[in-house]
């Protein structure tokens, strides 16, 4: 749970090498400049339209998590001159661990390898609802995705044991 925000918000750094995409400056929508607005913040702004989609509540709560992370990661692209090196070494560790965290842990490889939009979009709320899960948020939805994961668990435990089920062609 650790390193899927790290890798998203280092990956909102490179984003925000983008610059501003156009100039917001004495307009309406001035107060955007602090967000750039560059690559990481439209990210952000369609990673929480899609999950607004999934759940509205939830999308709510993650808001100013999500928008923080976009202004942070562009402050620290304009503050720091190594900010992309600095961002690289996290991101690439980041991704050691997560790999090394499922294989070790939970002996299957990330969801990445089976669908990487979805590792990509999904995995970032899907920690977030870990956290709102030990909250107490949604007990019912949190019982139903508990179940399927752990059928999913047992399908992959199934077909490790058998091997893969491929089909001969004759």
């Amino acid at each position: 749970m650790v390193f899927v925000p790290t890798i998203f918000w280092t990956a909102l750094v490179f984003a925000a090498n983008t610059g501003p995409f156009f100039n917001v400056q004495d307009t309406p929508l001035a107060f955007l400049s602090n967000f750039g607005p560059n690559l990481s913040f439209f990210t952000v702004v369609f990673y929480l339209i899609y999950y607004a989609i999934l759940d509205p509540i939830a999308a709510s709560l993650a808001t100013p998590i999500l928008l923080y992370a976009s202004y942070s990661a562009t402050n620290f692209l304009a503050s720091n001159p190594n900010a992309n090196m600095i961002a690289l070494a996290i991101h690439i560790t980041s991704w050691i661990f997560q790999f090394l965290g499922h294989g070790l842990a939970e002996k299957r490889s990330p969801k990445l390898m089976d669908n990487l939009v979805q590792a990509l979009v999904s995995a970032p709320y899907f920690v977030f609802f870990e956290i709102l899960f030990f909250l107490g948020y949604r007990p019912t939805l949190y019982k139903e995705v508990s179940e399927e994961i752990k059928k999913d668990v047992a399908a992959f435990r199934a077909t490790r044991a058998t091997g893969p089920n491929y089909q001969t062609i004759e």
